[in-house]
C-alpha cells in the first residue's frame, strides 16, 4: 500500500511538473529587444488604443453633424437670454 502511494505522489508530482513546463523559452535578448510586448503606446495598450480612437473618431463625426447643423440654422436657438425668445 505505501509503495501504490509513494507512485501514486510521484506520478502526480511528474504531471504537475510537465504541466508546468512549458515549450517558450524566454531569453534575455529577447526581453531586451522588447519589455514590455503587451503595450503600443507608452502606457496603453493595443486595443485600449483601437478603442480610445474609436471614440475620439465617434465624438469627432458627431461634433461634426452638429456643425453642419448650427452653420445651415437648423440647430434651436439657446434659451440662455433673460429676454423672451420666439
Amino acid at each position: 500500500m505505501r509503495t501504490m502511494t509513494k507512485m501514486l505522489c510521484l506520478v502526480v508530482l511528474g504531471v504537475s511538473l510537465a504541466v508546468l513546463t512549458g515549450c517558450n523559452r524566454v531569453t534575455a535578448s529577447k526581453i531586451r529587444s522588447n519589455m514590455t510586448p503587451e503595450l503600443a503606446t507608452t502606457n496603453r495598450s493595443s486595443q485600449l488604443h483601437k478603442n480610445d480612437l474609436a471614440r475620439i473618431r465617434d465624438n469627432n463625426t458627431r461634433g461634426a453633424w452638429d456643425d453642419i447643423d448650427r452653420f445651415m440654422l437648423l440647430h434651436r436657438n439657446s434659451r440662455l437670454t433673460p429676454w423672451p425668445v420666439p
